[in-house]
């Protein structure tokens, strides 16, 4: 974490040697909450675009073993909360900051929590939950899509599990010439994505239905 913030640090001050001192005159508070917004808004851009962090990080941390400067220090994860065990396999997305606490989107959106509710409410936007805890996928921060289409899009989903809504945003589908309904919506391609989204739909009723069944 000393690393990160470190880097942080050194490539603000080489973008603008006089940014120091405007950072040294903003509430610790406020330079926190600042850095942590930015910080949500890049990972949802990232998600749009398909780059895949994890995979860069692992790659840099190669290459510092290549030139013998890795660090020793095993990465610290925050613990995994209690009512969230039932669903322990999506908890990475949380590390990664893939999909984000209520509270923390809300800030980084700019918007209140009244405010979401209102966006989910309209269709623009979904929450996924680990246990009894919402989370906001980190893609709607993106400026690249405009929530109306997101819309669009879900309404096509239906009543689709919001897991399974996630998973269809990020996951790569070949009629849509291989990329994810994400990638297509950040260049404004929505009619084909949103008839993806309705065929997608029937399959998952489909399948729901046919597992209720054989239970």
């Amino acid at each position: 974490m000393q690393h990160l913030i470190n880097r942080a640090v050194v490539a603000a001050i080489l973008f603008d040697p006089k940014v120091a001192e405007t950072l040294l005159e903003i509430p610790d508070a406020a330079l926190g909450r600042m850095f942590k917004n930015h910080l949500c808004k890049v990972v949802g851009q990232a998600m749009v675009y398909g780059i895949d962090l994890p995979a860069l990080r692992e790659e840099e941390e190669r290459l510092r073993e290549r030139v013998k400067r890795a660090s020793k220090r095993a990465p610290e994860h925050e613990p995994l909360p209690g009512p969230n065990k039932a669903n322990v396999a999506r908890y990475p997305l949380v590390l990664q900051g893939k999909v984000l606490r209520v509270h923390d989107f809300c800030m980084a959106a700019g918007i209140t929590e009244k405010k979401l509710d209102k966006f989910v409410d309209s269709g623009r936007m979904f929450r996924v939950y680990f246990g009894p805890e919402a989370y906001c996928p980190a893609f709607f921060l993106s400026s690249m899509i405009f929530r109306d289409d997101f819309k669009n899009v879900i309404r096509g989903l239906g009543k689709t599990d919001p897991w399974v809504m996630f998973d269809f945003f990020t996951t790569p589908i070949e009629s849509l010439g291989g990329a994810t309904p994400l990638q297509r919506l950040s260049v404004e391609d929505v009619e084909p994505v949103v008839e993806e989204a309705k065929s997608f739909a029937e399959q998952y009723a489909q399948l729901y239905a046919s597992a209720q069944g054989d239970s």
